[in-house]
C-alpha cells in the first residue's frame, strides 16, 4: 500500500491506502470524523462505504474508536467486511453470523468493527442492547428506519452509541417524514413533523452531506435515460381490457374497498402489460429481444429490473439464445455473491434479470452496458438506486437506460406519480420548491383505476 495524504495534509496524514481517495471523498471523511451525528447522502456510486471505512480508521489511530457497527440490509455484509478490510487494515473486522446465543457472543466479544443485518439486529437488540456501547453505529441504506414504529427503527434507536452516521442515496423516497425518522437516529430533537422545508433545511444542515456525480464526477460517462413507449395487440389487448372493464363490478363502487382490493386490481393489469400468461404475447419482450439481439452481436451485458419474480422466470424461459441468471430476494448470501461475479467476470454477452428491490442496493455492476426497467415501480428512489448499480466510478461508456412504458394503460398514471415522487425527493434534498407528495391511498388508487369515488 502507498501512503496518501488528504488536500490538507491533516485529516488522513500517513494513512496506508490502497489507492487515493479524490477531495470529496476526503471531504465526507473530515465531515464523518468531526461530527458526532451525520446523514451522509451522497448520490449511489460515489464511495460512501469507502468514505466510512477511513474514517473508522483515524477514529481509531486518534484513539477514538474501540467498538464499531454497522448495519447493512443481510446482503450487503459480505461486501462491508471486504471493503473494511481493505481500506480500514488495523480494524479487526466481523460478520455477525449463527443461531442468537452465537449472534449474542459477536456482541459481546472485543471485536473493534461488527456487521450486522438490520434482521439480526431487530431479533437480538434486546438480548444486548444495556450491555455494549459503541463509539460509533453506521446504517447503510438507512433509509431502512424511514418507518419510525417499525421494530429495525427501534431497534437501531435502542443501541448505546457516541456517534450515529446513517448513509443514503435516498433519504426521502415517499414522504418528508422518511427524514423525519431517520434523524431520530442520527440527531435526536434536529427534526419533527410540521416544519416548513426552509427550517427542514436549517436544523439538519449541520448533520447533511449530499454530493452528485454530475458535480464531483465531471469524467464519468453519461447516463443516456430513453423511456421506450410499446402498444399492446392482440390477445395480450383483450386480457387487459377484459380486467379493465371489469374493474367497476370488481369494486362495486363502494368507498370502503381495501387498499389490498384496489391494488390486487392494479397488480394484475401491470402483470398483463407485462404479458398474457395464457397466450404467452408480450409487446414488452419483442421490445427485448431487439435490444439484445444487437447486444449478441457486440458481446454487450445488460441488466433487466422487474420488480415481479414470476416476470423473471417468465423472460428466463424465453430469452434463450444468451447467457443468463435470475437474482432475485430468495438466493442466499453465497448464491448472490456467485452470480455477481459471474456477470463481471464472463465475457461476451449476458442478461442478469433482476428482482428490482433484491438488486437495488449496495452492488457495483458496472460492466453492464445497458440497463432495463421492464416495469416501473411507484418509487422512483428504488428505480434510481438500481439504475446507479451499473453507473459506478471506473466505467468507461456511457449507459443507456431504457424504461419501458405501455400507452394507454395504468402504466402512464402511474408513470405521473413516480414523476411526483421524484419532484418530493427533489424538494427536500435537492433544495427545489416545495411540493406536496402523493400517497398511496384509496383515493389515488380510485384515481389511478378511474374508478368514481362515490364518497
Amino acid at each position: 500500500m502507498e501512503i496518501y495524504h488528504s488536500p490538507d495534509g491533516q485529516i488522513g496524514e500517513g494513512l496506508q491506502l490502497p489507492s487515493e481517495l479524490r477531495p470529496y471523498q476526503w471531504e465526507g471523511v473530515r465531515f464523518l470524523v468531526e461530527n458526532d451525528g451525520v446523514l451522509l447522502a451522497d448520490e449511489m456510486g460515489l464511495g460512501k462505504t469507502v468514505q466510512v471505512a477511513v474514517s473508522l480508521e483515524i477514529l481509531r489511530r486518534r484513539q477514538q474508536l474501540t467498538r464499531a457497527l454497522v448495519v447493512v440490509p443481510a446482503s450487503l455484509k459480505l461486501n462491508w467486511e471486504s471493503e473494511l478490510r481493505r481500506w480500514a487494515p488495523s480494524l479487526s473486522v466481523q460478520r455477525v453470523r449463527g443461531d442468537s446465543s452465537t449472534r449474542r457472543a459477536y456482541f459481546l466479544l472485543p471485536i473493534i468493527v461488527l456487521v450486522a443485518s438490520y434482521e439480526e439486529l431487530r431479533l437480538d437488540i434486546m438480548d444486548f442492547a444495556s450491555e455494549v456501547t459503541f463509539d460509533v453505529v453506521v446504517l447503510d441504506e438507512a433509509q431502512r428506519i424511514k418507518n419510525p414504529d417499525s421494530k429495525s427503527s427501534l431497534a437501531c434507536r435502542l443501541l448505546n452509541r457516541t456517534r450515529s452516521w446513517a448513509l443514503t442515496g435516498t433519504p426521502v423516497e415517499n414522504k418528508i417524514d422518511d427524514l423525519v425518522s431517520i434523524f431520530r437516529f442520527v440527531k435526536i430533537g434536529a427534526l419533527r413533523q410540521g416544519l416548513s422545508r426552509t427550517e427542514v433545511h436549517s436544523r439538519m444542515r449541520p448533520h447533511f452531506l449530499r454530493r452528485s456525480k454530475k458535480d464531483v464526477l465531471r469524467d464519468l460517462p453519461p447516463i443516456i435515460d430513453q423511456e421506450l413507449p410499446v402498444e399492446l395487440e392482440g390477445d395480450q389487448l383483450d386480457a387487459y381490457l377484459q380486467v379493465w372493464h371489469s374493474r367497476l363490478q370488481s369494486v362495486g363502487g363502494n368507498t370502503q374497498d381495501s387498499s389490498a382490493n384496489l391494488l390486487s386490481i392494479i397488480t394484475k393489469l401491470k402483470q398483463i402489460c407485462n404479458y398474457d400468461e395464457v397466450s404467452g404475447q408480450s409487446a414488452k419482450l419483442n421490445a427485448l429481444l431487439g435490444i439484445l439481439d444487437s447486444h449478441i452481436q457486440t458481446g454487450e451485458k445488460t441488466i433487466v429490473f422487474s420488480q415481479y419474480v414470476e416476470t423473471l422466470r417468465w423472460l428466463a424461459s424465453k430469452l434463450t439464445n444468451i447467457p443468463l441468471a435470475i437474482f432475485h430476494g430468495g438466493l442466499d448470501e453465497v448464491q448472490r455473491d456467485e452470480m455477481v461475479r459471474k456477470f463481471r467476470a464472463q465475457r461476451g454477452p449476458f442478461c442478469l434479470l433482476m428482482s428490482l428491490k433484491a438488486g437495488g442496493v449496495g452492488l457495483n455492476l458496472q460492466e453492464a452496458s445497458t440497463v432495463i426497467l421492464f416495469d416501473r415501480w411507484w418509487n422512483p428512489g428504488i428505480e434510481n438506486q438500481a439504475v446507479q448499480r451499473a453507473h459506478r466510478y471506473g466505467r468507461e461508456s456511457p449507459l443507456h437506460v431504457f424504461r419501458f412504458l405501455v400507452v394507454d394503460t395504468i402504466e402512464e398514471r402511474i408513470s405521473d406519480i413516480i414523476q411526483k415522487k421524484q419532484e418530493l425527493f427533489e424538494n427536500y434534498v435537492e433544495s427545489a420548491d416545495f411540493g406536496t407528495p402523493p400517497t398511496l391511498n384509496n383515493e389515488l388508487l380510485k384515481h389511478i383505476l378511474d374508478v368514481p369515488d362515490s364518497s
